[in-house]
C-alpha cells in the first residue's frame, strides 16, 4: 500500500510533465487546479483546445480523487480510478502532440 497523497503527486506531475513538453517558459501550466487551468488557458490562447482541455480537466478531476485531503491515508489504489487516469493520458498525450 502506498500513501494516496503521493500518488496525487505523482499523478499530476505525470500530467504537467505532458502538458508542459508542449509549453515552455512563461507558458507552462503550474498545476491543475481550476485557476491553474484556466490562467494557462489565457497564456496559451487558441493552442488549447477542447481536444486538450476535455482530457486535461478531466485528469485533474481524476487527481484530486486519489487523496482524501482530510489526511493521508494508506490504502490501494482503485484500480478503475488507475485506468481512467492511463486512459485520459493516452487521450491528453495524442491532443497535445497536435497542438501547433
Amino acid at each position: 500500500m502506498t500513501n494516496s497523497f503521493l500518488n496525487k503527486v505523482a499523478a499530476e506531475r505525470r500530467v504537467l510533465s505532458v502538458v508542459n513538453a508542449r509549453t515552455p517558459g512563461r507558458r507552462q501550466l503550474t498545476g491543475l487546479s481550476s485557476a491553474a487551468i484556466d490562467l494557462w488557458r489565457r497564456k496559451v490562447g487558441s493552442e488549447v483546445t477542447a481536444d486538450v482541455a476535455t482530457p486535461l480537466i478531466a485528469l485533474a478531476d481524476l487527481c484530486q480523487l486519489l487523496s482524501d485531503r482530510s489526511h493521508e491515508t494508506f490504502q490501494p489504489i482503485d484500480i478503475s480510478l488507475s485506468e481512467k487516469i492511463e486512459s485520459h493520458m493516452s487521450v491528453l498525450r495524442n491532443a497535445v502532440a497536435r497542438m501547433p
